[in-house]
């Protein structure tokens, strides 16, 4: 069982995937903004980080800067799940360090167990 960290600033986005990942077994927690994710990120270890792109203040890709610069979090796995459905930003997420990245639009949360087998030991 891993530590999933979902960021979203929608609250009931968050929730809704972060008992998506309880289903699976995992232990998750959620946090509605770029700061409070990497408030919880630098006290907490975690398995896993699905996170949002699109947020006032520190947005997603900042967080996964700053995850990526910092040797205690370089390692873990960062899914980002957003509305950007743009190839050309997907390509920018990825090459910035996103594990994966999943499109919020036409998600088919069935799909969650495998999906979170390609980037998680244990899947679901």
């Amino acid at each position: 069982m891993a530590k999933v960290l979902v960021v979203d600033d929608n609250d009931d986005a968050c929730h809704m995937m972060a008992r998506l990942v309880q289903r699976c077994g995992h232990e998750s927690v959620c946090a509605t903004s770029g700061e409070q994710a990497l408030d919880y990120l630098r006290a907490h270890p975690v398995g896993l980080v699905i996170l949002d792109n699109m947020m006032p203040g520190i947005n997603g890709l900042e967080v996964l800067r700053q995850l990526r610069l910092d040797p205690a979090t370089a390692g873990v796995p960062v899914v980002m799940w957003s509305a950007v459905a743009d190839q050309q930003f997907i390509a920018h997420a990825r090459s910035k360090g996103a594990t994966d990245y999943w499109v919020k639009a036409g998600f088919n949360y069935a799909e969650l167990p495998r999906m979170l087998g390609r980037v998680l030991p244990g899947g679901c």
